[in-house]
């Protein structure tokens, strides 16, 4: 359908509220002749008159210009994807869940066209997911940057393997694959074979890391023998060996980790460990398992958000 003019929009929105052309010329302080110029398309108002008309028909400009709610929500989108803000994202975050809310109504009460209401619904949840996507790319390429910047200033492990994960999630995989190897190789030792294992323990290469472990020199040497040097790498190979279900090399190694390692590599095996034996009906092991769980949790330092949900997810499990 085309869009009206703004010169037919002010004729329709004058006929249907059954206002002539002299009312609204003598509420401008204009000549009559000027608003059936608007109207035949001969002209058009001024910019500063457009909030002084639009306020007469008790309409909002984005009505008076013929814009759609679905519009405005689109070009907002449209905006964030230039702007890439914060204000931006959120603005038009809450004009698309606020549309939707208005959809999600007229479909519990049965007003307006289904099929149509059905169709706005589903580009406005495009739309949403789009905006989604940009900023969570956003969100990571800002991550990144900043785990880049420490990571170099620091030194600190956590960083490097921040840094790691965040190049896996932003489909950075060979990049950071290949740069992790390089380093292990020309320089072995127990920090960069740790980013190495988390570089292939993100991407998925967890029969390749066991692998590793199982028959390289360099790798055996620097696993050998089991000690709080190492315990951060066994505690990377176990995860893998859960992921793939090698629960035999699980159960001949994680007393190693749990002999040796930090309470915080202990707790993530062990909640790994605690999920993978509820979901197999392994009730006792599940059973004690949980408990050491719960028991960690006082020495392991979690945000109060992610202890809450943690806590919250072991009363369910």
């Amino acid at each position: 359908m085309m869009s009206l003019t703004i010169g037919e929009k002010i004729a329709a929105l004058r006929k249907a509220k059954n206002i002539t052309q002299t009312q609204l010329a003598e509420y401008l302080f204009l000549v009559p002749q000027t608003i059936s110029k608007w109207e035949v398309g001969n002209g058009t108002p001024d910019v500063t008159l457009l909030p002084r008309i639009a306020d007469f028909f008790g309409v909002s400009m984005d009505e008076l210009f013929g814009r759609s709610p679905m519009d405005r929500a689109v070009d907002l989108v449209l905006r964030y994807s230039v702007l890439r803000d914060d204000v931006s994202f959120r603005e038009a975050m809450d004009c698309l869940d606020s549309q939707l809310q208005t959809i999600d109504r007229q479909l519990e009460n049965s007003i307006g066209d289904t099929a149509e209401l059905e169709r706005d619904k589903i580009r406005l949840e495009s739309n949403k997911m789009h905006l989604l996507l940009q900023q969570g790319w956003e969100s990571g390429q800002r991550a990144l940057d900043l785990a880049e910047k420490l990571a170099q200033k620091t030194g600190e492990m956590p960083f490097r393997l921040q840094r790691v994960q965040l190049h896996t999630m932003l489909g950075k995989n060979r990049q950071i694959r290949l740069e992790c190897e390089k380093n292990f190789r020309e320089s072995p030792c127990a920090d960069t074979l740790l980013l190495y294992f988390e570089a292939l323990c993100d991407l998925g290469y967890d029969e390749e890391l066991l692998k590793m472990q199982e028959t390289e020199e360099a790798v055996i040497a620097l696993m050998t023998p089991p000690s709080s040097d190492n315990a951060a790498l066994w505690q990377r190979c176990l995860l893998a060996a859960l992921k793939i279900e090698e629960i035999e090399y699980v159960e001949k190694h994680r007393e190693t980790v749990l002999d040796y390692g930090q309470d915080f590599d202990k707790f993530s095996l062990l909640w790994e460990l605690t999920k993978f034996y509820k979901a197999r009906n392994l009730t006792e092991k599940y059973t004690v398992t949980r408990e050491m769980v719960l028991s960690l949790m006082p020495r392991v330092k979690l945000e109060p958000y992610i202890k809450e949900a943690t806590e919250q997810a072991l009363q369910q499990l």
